[in-house]
């Protein structure tokens, strides 16, 4: 984990909330949230060693399961109070689905805090105290997290004032095996998202970059720009350039053909 927070130039001791802060921000802008390693079938271990080399040293980018179980450990080796949390991923709508999203909850002074460097472009930029109360990012997008009498949490964007429920979870225990179903289902499921969708994201200081099959976005505070990739050179120089993740000629052809072509079709 050391030569993970020093990945991010995180060389001072993670103690204070503005630190914490500040690794997120690093860990969102330094490596990307896609699905591309599952399109392209390789093996996704969520062994540490295996997830250090995969996502920090070749920073070929990750999930839930490994963004979130990295930020989870480096909390931990700083001597921070946490626990991996289990949702299931709603997008505002209701309706029954399995448990596939990983989270961290965080108890910092006598308060607890959700976690969360997995959830692709809507990831929340800083640590999302519970409570009515919605916490603003520094990119302005607000968060709350909403109680249930149940037992159970969600965790809501604000949209134009209205909420917008991303997940829900509950504070349940749960190991590291329960993840790896979770992590299973989710590239490997023939109708899972991840398997049917070219998705690949950054959170920066000063804007949101995320691409999704054909269609990529530039998302600041004040605009948000759109284009379609229109050929197999344009997703090269988007991948490259944009999020500085290359692939070679025959995983570049594969992406395009399979996943940004054919969505032009619609």
């Amino acid at each position: 984990m050391q030569t993970y927070l020093t990945a991010l130039d995180m060389d001072r001791p993670i103690k204070t909330m503005p630190d914490i802060e500040m690794l997120i921000q690093k860990h969102l802008a330094a490596f990307p949230f896609t699905s591309i390693p599952v399109l392209l079938k390789e093996e996704l271990s969520l062994e540490l060693s295996q997830l250090m080399d995969k996502v920090v040293t070749r920073r070929r980018g990750g999930y839930c399961f490994e963004h979130n179980k990295l930020m989870y450990e480096a909390l931990r080796f700083s001597g921070l109070e946490v626990k991996a949390l289990f949702g299931r991923v709603l997008l505002n709508r209701d309706i029954t689905v399995p448990k596939t999203h990983r989270i961290t909850l965080l108890t910092y002074e006598d308060e607890r805090y959700l976690v969360d460097v997995g959830f692709g472009y809507d990831s929340p930029s800083m640590p999302i105290k519970f409570g009515p109360t919605p916490t603003t990012t520094h990119l302005g997008k607000s968060y709350r997290i909403k109680a249930y009498e149940d037992d159970r949490f969600a965790l809501q964007t604000l949209v134009d004032d209205e909420p917008f429920t991303l997940y829900s979870f509950d504070l349940h225990d749960y190991n590291e095996a329960d993840f790896e179903v979770g992590h299973f289902y989710s590239h490997k499921y023939p109708k899972a998202v991840f398997v049917n969708n070219l998705v690949i994201s950054k959170i920066f200081e000063d804007e949101i970059r995320t691409l999704l099959n054909g269609n990529y976005k530039k998302i600041s505070a004040t605009a948000e720009e759109e284009v379609r990739i229109d050929s197999q050179e344009h997703l090269k120089s988007v991948l490259e350039r944009e999020f500085d993740y290359p692939v070679r000629a025959d995983e570049l052809a594969h992406l395009y053909k399979h996943f940004v072509k054919s969505s032009l079709l619609f």
